[in-house]
């Protein structure tokens, strides 16, 4: 009782600080697949050594017919890509330690939206979100929200859902003839059954009880799935409706940057405070070039390098669009805006790609889970950048807070709101610990010379890491052998200490010049993992031997 007493108390100075008593408006905007080293606030301060040079290399190889790429051009199209969130940054708080839960979208997004570690439910990579979605017991961000008096809504990627058996089941009878129940693994008609899914809806759809409406949310535009495309999208749903495929030439980042101002203008025409959980496409999937518009303030001379600019400056017009909207009702001043990604960068290693981290998506290497994170509110949020130890599942008791809304308890996530008014002179974590998937089939594979094998998600190693300071223990299962080409024999166990502080590219192991530190850390990695559950669909091995190995 008060510990909620002092929260309410701590949420009505926030409230009063703006100097008006009607709620924030609040605006989180999730990118998917963008590391730091695309964002404005954080290009800025990198050089070209930042940059991997292996994947720099690569680069070369696969889009520069093997000549040298420009990485300062490259690190120069990253500052000026999206020129209005510069704005904001520069006028807010720029997280340099953020983390997300996972390296990979499902669980990443489900650790944000309930503020919890997602491993305490055996989440660690896509599969066991895909197959089992958010336990219904565990708080959404939007509920709590919709409790307190918002309207709440989310345009774009949900990713947390289970699909919807009866699109399934309905394909199987009335299509292919057959029988219910469906039997495991289909008889062998999985081919079959996956043609006609195709125009079915089923790939972004959402299970009884998991879609966005059922979650707290009462808009929805947008899709449950990886993906959808950027030209003739044909998977997006608006509410329980699916939508029809989208004219030729629209572009979905347009599409998806106009339904969040509508969202928006709406709420504000009936003197609704509102949250908008905005999580477009960019950059996900298959990358194709943008309108024109886009691409033309840019002039490296690779033109997928130009593309992927685009595809966040077609964004950052959408976040201007957002601004427009806000101001046009005179609410600006009044909404707490903040800015991340799920995870980092993927296989396309567009420098600066995750600099100054190394590796990505699907990893537990500082490229996989270091995102951005900027929070906005004039006259409210302290400016400037920091260093503080985040979690994405921060952002849910930081925004409930805010708002004045209920924090459930047993959660993860630590309220960020006192750091961010200047009450606290800290953030609220001094560590932080993490474990998933240590993937080739989303990211550079430094032990097998960079081999990718797109099918090895269920047989790669698994990481578990802590971070305390600017010291950071990993350690990674092994790699079995035969998983890699590059590696019949497989590759040991890895145990390694980093000082992240002078080497964010994670190149100097300190593991032997500092065992007692390490024997410290491999202590709290045991605690930290032995406090979430086994892996929902593989991995169960690999999470065994994490426990043991720490002792």
């Amino acid at each position: 009782m008060k510990f909620r007493l002092c929260m309410a108390l701590l949420a009505s100075t926030f409230l009063l600080a703006q100097g008006r008593a009607e709620k924030p408006n609040i605006i989180l905007v999730l990118i998917d697949d963008v590391g730091t080293g695309w964002i404005p606030p954080y290009a800025e301060r990198l050089t070209p050594e930042d940059i991997e040079p292996e994947l720099l290399a690569i680069y070369a190889q696969k889009r520069n017919e093997g000549r040298p790429v420009d990485a300062q051009k490259h690190i120069e199209a990253a500052r000026k890509c999206m020129p209005f969130l510069s704005k904001l940054a520069s006028e807010g708080a720029v997280f340099d330690r953020c983390f997300a839960t996972a390296a990979l979208c499902a669980p990443s997004r489900a650790g944000l939206l309930t503020g919890t570690f997602q491993q305490r439910w055996g989440a660690y990579w896509n599969d066991d979100i895909d197959e089992h979605g958010i336990p219904a017991d565990r708080v959404v961000m939007a509920e709590p929200l919709k409790a307190a008096g918002y309207r709440c809504g989310i345009v774009g990627k949900w990713h947390v859902a289970k699909k919807d058996p009866a699109i399934i089941n309905r394909v199987w009878v009335k299509e292919l003839g057959q029988k219910l129940p469906i039997p495991q693994y289909y008889n062998g008609m999985w081919p079959q059954l996956s043609a006609k899914l195709k125009d079915s809806g089923w790939q972004s759809s959402c299970a009884p009880g998991q879609h966005p409406l059922d979650r707290g949310f009462d808009y929805y535009f947008g899709y449950n799935s990886h993906d959808s495309k950027y030209f003739k999208a044909t998977e997006l749903w608006e509410n329980r409706q699916r939508v029809p495929p989208r004219p030729a030439r629209e572009f979905l980042t347009d599409l998806l940057n106009e339904k969040s101002c509508a969202f928006i203008d709406s709420a504000l025409s009936e003197n609704t405070p509102f949250f908008l959980y905005y999580a477009p496409m960019t950059l996900h999937g298959g990358i194709v070039r943008p309108p024109y518009e886009y691409v033309a303030p840019f002039d490296i001379d690779i033109g997928f390098s130009n593309t992927y600019a685009g595809h966040l400056m077609a964004l950052d017009v959408g976040l201007r669009q957002i601004f427009r909207t806000l101001e046009k009702h005179c609410a600006a001043k009044n909404t707490l805006f903040l800015f991340s990604a799920d995870n980092g960068c993927t296989l396309y290693y567009v420098p600066p790609h995750n600099a100054p981290n190394r590796g990505g998506k699907g990893t537990g290497w500082l490229g996989g889970l270091n995102v951005p994170l900027i929070a906005w509110m004039p006259g409210v949020v302290k400016p400037g950048i920091n260093r503080e130890i985040t979690s994405l599942t921060d952002l849910l008791p930081t925004v409930l807070e805010a708002a004045g809304a209920t924090v459930p308890e047993g959660i993860d996530g630590k309220s960020l709101l006192p750091f961010l008014t200047g009450r606290a002179p800290q953030g609220p974590r001094k560590s932080l610990g993490a474990a998933g998937i240590q993937s080739s089939r989303w990211s550079f594979c430094y032990e097998a010379n960079g081999e990718n094998n797109a099918q090895d998600a269920r047989e790669c190693p698994m990481y578990a890491w802590y971070l305390e300071g600017d010291r950071m223990l990993m350690r990674t299962t092994p790699v079995k052998p035969g998983l890699y080409n590059a590696l019949p024999e497989g590759f040991p166990a890895q145990t390694q200490l980093f000082d992240i502080g002078t080497d964010r590219q994670q190149r100097i192991n300190l593991a032997d010049q500092f065992p007692e530190q390490a024997r410290q850390f491999d202590q709290q990695i045991h605690d930290w993992l032995g406090g979430m559950a086994p892996p929902l669909t593989s991995q169960q091995q690999d999470y065994r031997e994490l426990l043991d190995a720490t002792k």
